[in-house]
């Protein structure tokens, strides 16, 4: 790296965030000495002041002259950005758990059926020794409410595109729970949960929390596109796409409660009173 440039420094704070997300300096632990960092990047002092004057400035470090720089206790979130593409590793990592908990909120689930199909596989294959449980809980959209996507967009009461979200929906949501059970019934995993509830709205955001301690975040975009029907006809739908969304990861820090405040914390939150409030979500009718 170039010494002394911003680019240096911005890589230096990315690399020890993501040490402090994933556990390997926990609550006021310190962090290494200015001279170590400077030494193991090829980088001044000056710019390594620079990277830890931006974890201090997030929240998550705090300096003492002569203590050096430890990890701020109490911290209930880490975040960093990640392309939707990187789903795979997170769920690859809450796969490798003694007890995997994935809680969903999507459009389709078509994403996490394909990573949780490969995970599958990593465990007969004796990849990764197999968990003691596995519990899934998918909130889908009803398709006989009233969504407001996916719409027609010369006929908006057309009953069609939600039909056709139903059968994509229905297919990853099944696809999903006999490839789980698949793993029960070959005595692999003793203990396999999957439930499916639906509420009466279009999501406009897809939400995976893994393991209660990562959360993995992202917004669906509305766009207008030509679809095929299940009768053939091909027409215009305003439709939410979320195969190209950012996804943005949150990790609760290694010390942190269960019931931490913060991201992770909302969002379970939320995903629990979703979850158990009739009002909000019935048990799916597939």
């Amino acid at each position: 790296m170039a010494s002394g440039s911003k680019h240096d420094y911005e890589l230096i704070a990315d690399k020890l965030r993501s040490q402090i997300a994933a556990g390997a300096y926990g609550p006021r632990k310190r962090l290494p000495t200015q001279r170590e960092l400077a030494q193991e990047h090829g980088v001044s002092r000056d710019t390594v002041i620079r990277a830890l004057s931006v974890l201090r400035a997030e929240g998550l470090i705090e300096t003492h002259q002569g203590s050096g720089a430890l990890v701020k206790e109490g911290l209930d979130l880490v975040s960093e950005k990640a392309p939707m593409v990187l789903l795979k590793p997170y769920v690859a990592e809450a796969f490798e758990a003694t007890e995997v908990t994935l809680d969903v909120f999507s459009m389709t689930t078509e994403s996490l059926v394909r990573t949780v199909a490969e995970q599958k596989d990593r465990i007969v294959a004796k990849e990764i020794r197999p968990p003691r449980s596995i519990t899934a809980r998918l909130l889908l959209p009803d398709t006989r409410a009233n969504l407001a996507i996916p719409v027609s967009v010369e006929d908006p009461s057309d009953p069609r595109p939600r039909a056709r979200l139903r059968r994509i929906l229905v297919g990853h949501a099944t696809t999903l729970r006999d490839t789980l059970h698949l793993l029960r019934d070959l005595d692999l995993v003793p203990e396999v949960s999957v439930q499916v509830r639906t509420v009466s709205q279009s999501p406009q955001m897809k939400l995976y929390v893994l393991n209660r301690r990562l959360a993995l975040h992202g917004l669906y975009t509305p766009e207008k596109r030509p679809v095929t029907l299940d009768d053939g006809e091909v027409i215009e739908i305003i439709d939410s796409l979320g195969l190209g969304a950012t996804m943005y990861p949150y990790r609760a820090s290694a010390g942190s409660p269960p019931d931490q405040v913060g991201f992770v914390g909302m969002v379970q939150k939320w995903f629990e009173n979703t979850w158990n409030t009739p009002t909000l979500s019935k048990e799916a009718d597939f």
